[in-house]
């Protein structure tokens, strides 16, 4: 199912379940159901792309992270044909759809699955081939149709607030004055004009899959907490949406360092 869902290719959940159960007579639907959430949580968790119709559920067993890492391990192709789809690597500029607004901003996630480092690589030689989670924060041209996004969505917001002024002012701030502002886009409040300083995160993966921050990005939003937003655009190839986070990323966010700058 996560093959031909990142390929592009139309298949059924209730198809694949009900194949399932024909070897599963013991299992009902609903338990087979929750178990695809169970591997779509230890997909998050490995910081791989999940099924994007089975929200990741983190009650899962050990041994299901190990029969994960062994299915993978036999085939060591699969990560990789996905890697390349077109699903994870949009080309083209995806204009904001002509719906509401409202429909394309969605609650934040209670949680989400940071990828949890297990084992000791060191040891077995077991590293991992793809970081999907560094591969979206590496790719430009996901990131700039992600701003883009944003970017329309903006001044479509204020326009439909009657603020044709505030949306005639906004700029794509990473283009106009270059990378390493803490933020992408410098918006404004449609009711006091404040301005709004949003950092914009995309991925063609769901609601779900995690995103790196800079340590610069985070003081931007540690200093000015009551402009700062961080727009997560997510399912991008397909059908955009996305959630705000608002204020400081210490406080919305659980921050994990994943780099260190070392000096002697």
């Amino acid at each position: 199912m996560l093959e031909a869902e990142l390929l592009g290719r139309a298949y059924r959940k209730s198809q694949h379940r009900d194949q399932l159960l024909q070897s599963l007579p013991q299992r009902s639907r609903g338990s087979v159901e929750f178990k695809h959430a169970n591997v779509s949580g230890v997909l998050v968790d490995l910081g791989l792309p999940y099924i994007e119709g089975y929200k990741p559920r983190s009650n899962y067993q050990g041994l299901l992270v190990d029969e994960v890492e062994a299915y993978l391990e036999q085939r060591p192709d699969f990560l990789r044909r996905l890697e390349h789809s077109a699903v994870l690597n949009p080309t083209e500029r995806v204009a904001v759809p002509g719906t509401s607004l409202g429909s394309l901003i969605e609650p934040a996630p209670e949680r989400i699955h940071a990828p949890t480092p297990t084992g000791k690589p060191w040891l077995s030689r077991r590293g991992r081939h793809i970081d999907f989670v560094a591969r979206d924060a590496a790719n430009r041209r996901l990131g700039e149709l992600g701003e883009q996004f944003a970017l329309d969505l903006e001044r479509r917001r204020l326009q439909s607030a009657g603020r044709d002024d505030l949306a005639a002012r906004v700029v794509w701030a990473s283009h106009e004055y270059g990378d390493g502002l803490g933020y992408d886009i410098l918006s404004f409040d449609e009711t006091t004009g404040q301005e709004r300083m949003i950092e914009v995160k995309a991925t063609g993966l769901g609601k779900f899959f995690p995103f790196l921050v800079t340590a610069n990005e985070v003081r931007c939003s540690d200093d000015v907490p009551q402009q700062y937003q961080l727009y997560r655009v997510f399912d991008l190839s397909r059908s955009p949406r996305l959630y705000i986070l608002h204020g400081s990323l210490r406080q919305t966010c659980e921050l994990d360092p994943v780099v260190y700058r070392a000096s002697l």
